[in-house]
């Protein structure tokens, strides 16, 4: 038979290795990241952000200044740290992924550019903060070279009458960008003298003004906004920190009723036929209701004594926020002695607030009475139980003495099994006399 050869079955070509898909890579985060800030609408084209000295503390600050709007500063807003957020920040154009979304669905064609334009732009803050610029009154910002805290500042004498010129050359040689601007915004000038006239006692020597800073004027501007604080509503945190603890009056005593406790007695006939029997029960009524009685507190708190409270919170808040240290010294001393019918007398409140510290004082010595009285009877308890554990520990101890003492036959013989033995002494017994 003749032998046969199966044919080689042809090798398969092998696929040519793929290269994996390129991996995106997220890019590295930035030491200064970009922060949110909320403007305010419709501002001027020239509208910036510029530094300029805080008034309270003489650091450089980041402020907004609008030429049809004013000044404004930043005001920080974070988010507690027990929660954490982020922020996604994207441009204007960001909302091309959803048009690009929306034609992918309705089949038309995207470019692969506009998906990168709208998902590539973004960008993620770690920190949730924002800054919100809130309108600051420019005489703050006046304040610092209208008064400085040197008799002598570049030849500018403190008790001196000065004109403009010479004001707005002192605050604009420590203000570099506010220099810049009286040089672009003419009209800013005439804002400055507006509000010098507010703060500032003025004599004309010839065609020009002289002004001088007077402390009266500047702690009636500052009760003015204190008054619009207050009638707007302070702040729930400025509430709840200084105005609601200051007037909590502690509790004294309250009223209780006491318990009661009756006794009734009735008496029933029942008939039978057997019999009749008179059965007398008797009825105990126990009363144990404990209602609180009305509490009326120690001291009344009036709308004036809470309206002068939030008025000088207010105003505590105004000068060390926004005044310079050596002026609110100055403007407090002309506050307590109310040099002005405008400024409001802050007796009732400290004959209000040193009556409610007087009745703290005394709940505190009330409760430091009841406290030691607790402990005593904890001590005596605890006297009881020390005394026990020792008695326990000597009878121990005894014990414990009185087995070393004991000798080895004596041990031994504690070993033994004595059950059904006589006892010794039952052979010293007496015998009992037999009868004859």
């Amino acid at each position: 038979m003749a032998r046969t050869r199966a044919k080689p079955v042809p090798k398969e070509a092998s696929p040519e290795p793929t290269s994996p898909p390129p991996t995106k890579t997220l890019p590295p985060s930035t030491s200064n990241p970009p922060k949110l800030f909320i403007l305010p609408r419709d501002t001027s084209k020239d509208a910036r952000i510029l530094t300029l000295d805080n008034p309270a503390t003489a650091n450089p600050s980041r402020y907004f200044f609008c030429p049809d709007k004013g000044f404004y500063e930043f005001t920080r807003i974070s988010a507690p740290k027990q929660t954490p957020r982020s922020w996604l920040i994207t441009p204007e154009n960001g909302s091309r992924f959803n048009d690009s979304h929306e034609k992918e669905k309705e089949g038309e064609e995207v470019k692969d550019t506009d998906k990168d334009t709208a998902l590539g732009s973004g960008y993620i803050t770690s920190s949730p903060s924002l800054f919100i610029a809130t309108p600051l009154d420019i005489l703050f910002l006046l304040l610092p070279a209208l008064s400085p805290a040197s008799t002598k500042q570049k030849g500018h004498e403190k008790a001196n009458f000065l004109s403009l010129e010479d004001h707005l050359e002192a605050l604009t040689t420590s203000s570099p960008h506010l220099k810049s601007l009286l040089c672009a915004h003419t009209s800013l000038e005439a804002t400055i003298a507006q509000r010098l006239m507010t703060c500032c006692d003025t004599v004309d020597a010839g065609d020009e003004t002289m002004y001088r800073v007077s402390h009266l004027r500047v702690l009636e501007c500052l009760v003015q906004k204190a008054e619009r604080m207050v009638a707007k509503g302070l702040p729930k945190s400025l509430e709840d920190k200084f105005i609601t603890p200051a007037l909590e009056v502690p509790v004294m005593s309250i009223a209780r009723e006491e318990s009661s406790v009756s006794l009734a007695t009735s008496t029933s006939f029942v008939s039978t036929t057997t019999a009749t029997e008179t059965e007398t029960e008797t009825m105990t009524t126990i009363s144990t209701s404990t209602t609180e009685g009305n509490y009326t507190p120690a001291l009344q708190t009036t709308t004036q004594i809470l309206h002068l409270l939030r008025l000088r919170t207010a105003l505590t808040y105004l000068l060390h926020s926004y005044i310079p240290a050596h002026l609110r010294t100055p403007l407090l001393s002309l506050l307590s002695t109310a040099a002005s019918p405008s400024f409001p007398s802050f007796v009732p409140l400290e004959s209000h607030l040193s009556a409610i510290a007087k009745l703290k004082s005394e709940a505190a010595a009330l409760r430091s009475i009841s406290d030691n009285i607790s402990r005593k009877r904890g001590y005596e308890d605890d006297d009881e139980k020390a005394a026990e554990r020792e008695e326990k520990k000597r009878k121990k101890e005894d014990e414990e003495k009185k087995k070393k003492q004991e000798s080895r036959s004596i041990k031994q013989l504690k070993k033994v099994n004595t059950s059904g033995m006589s006892k010794l002494s039952s052979f010293f017994a007496v015998k009992p006399k037999t009868a004859k």
